[in-house]
């Protein structure tokens, strides 16, 4: 109910984000988790202001702090490269490549043990990757679409589970080493 709360409300400002500091950085994840992942993409995307797309219209190269930093005057409000807009950077890893750590890890899954890799495949959008440093190696996602297939590959340092939830509803546990799977996506 809440998760449709905030939709409505996404919906009622014309599908503009009109967040704070503390939630923006959490919003795009809380609409994906919660029934609401065609809105979450639609504010990934979004240009204009406020957006993050709209701050690259502007010229920005990092996350600024305000949605308006800069004015067109060329007037400079706030920091720059600020973690509260830049915290989009969580959702491209976690829902669009689909790298997640567990809410509760087991003491031996912690330090990237074990993931859960749940690609959000959203409308124009082709593909994703993330690589991420952990204790025992580096831990890429990488995919893609050709078409209508779906094509995951996953690299996995020695002592790291992954399992795997596809885009067409199937899951798979993945060890150590690289490894594909692929699906056709739901029509």
């Amino acid at each position: 109910a809440s998760a449709d709360r905030l939709a409505a409300l996404i919906h009622a400002n014309d599908d503009r984000l009109s967040t704070g500091f503390l939630a923006t950085g959490l919003l795009l994840q809380a609409l994906a988790d919660n029934g609401h992942p065609e809105l979450a993409h639609t504010l990934l995307i979004r240009t204009g202001h406020p957006s993050w797309l709209g701050m690259l219209e502007a010229g920005a190269t990092t996350m600024w702090e305000y949605w308006d930093a800069v004015s067109s005057n060329g007037t400079i409000t706030g920091s720059l490269n600020h973690y509260s807009k830049g915290a989009v950077a969580s959702f491209l890893h976690t829902h669009l490549a689909g790298l997640r750590l567990p809410d509760f890890p087991a003491r031996d899954e912690a330090g990237y043990r074990y993931v859960r890799i749940a690609p959000l495949v959203l409308a124009g959008i082709t593909s994703a990757a993330t690589r991420q440093q952990t204790v025992a190696g580096y831990i890429g996602v990488e995919w893609h679409l050709e078409g209508s297939t779906f094509i995951l590959d996953v690299d996995l340092p020695d002592g790291t589970i992954a399992d795997i939830d596809l885009p067409d509803g199937r899951a798979c546990r993945m060890r150590a080493g690289r490894s594909r799977a692929t699906c056709i996506l739901p029509a």
